[in-house]
């Protein structure tokens, strides 16, 4: 999704605005998708205009939410990190082979650990900057890591679709 991230940028940040804020579930859980398209963003981008994408996604879902910018501080956060936290959970070996990874091109563990310890990290500090309290804590971690848990099955979907789209691709462009 590196190739054009943007159909599923304006899709993902669409869907989150029009379907994504009305779900409750239990009443408490809210699956925030938008995350996802700045997981998907590429890691070769300047550093300033990732964390600016993160800023507007952050302050757009702000404004539909009308939260107070706790989302767009939650995205910027999330993008200052990434570059750092790719290299912490990706293998050497394929980062030597490939500096800019697709999702899709990610073995499983790496998968879980970078895109899952992101969204929970991402989650975690959003839930907690909500209540803005130190004694809502554990709270928060309950409710991010329930909401990675979400976000994490969105994800897996959407790469699983993704990459059943390239393997139609490429047997309709051998015939």
């Amino acid at each position: 999704m590196n190739r054009r991230p943007w159909v599923l940028f304006l899709f993902l940040i669409f869907m989150q605005v029009s379907v994504f804020n009305r779900v409750q579930w239990l009443g408490v859980f809210n699956p925030m998708v938008y995350a996802i398209v700045l997981l998907w963003l590429p890691l070769s981008w300047n550093r300033v205009f990732s964390m600016l994408i993160g800023f507007v996604v952050g302050w757009w879902i702000d404004s539909s939410f009308q939260s107070g910018g706790i989302h767009a501080m939650a995205s910027v956060w999330l993008m200052y990190f990434k570059p750092f936290w790719v290299r912490f959970t990706v293998s050497s070996m394929q980062l030597q082979d490939n500096p800019d990874p697709d999702l899709r091109d990610i073995e499983i563990r790496s998968l879980v650990s970078y895109a899952g310890g992101l969204l929970l990290m991402h989650h975690t500090l959003l839930y907690t900057l909500e209540a803005f309290r130190w004694a809502s804590l554990p709270s928060s971690i309950f409710k991010g890591s329930i909401n990675t848990l979400l976000v994490s099955g969105l994800l897996w979907a959407l790469i699983q679709w993704t990459r059943s789209l390239d393997s139609r691709k490429l047997q309709d462009n051998r015939y």
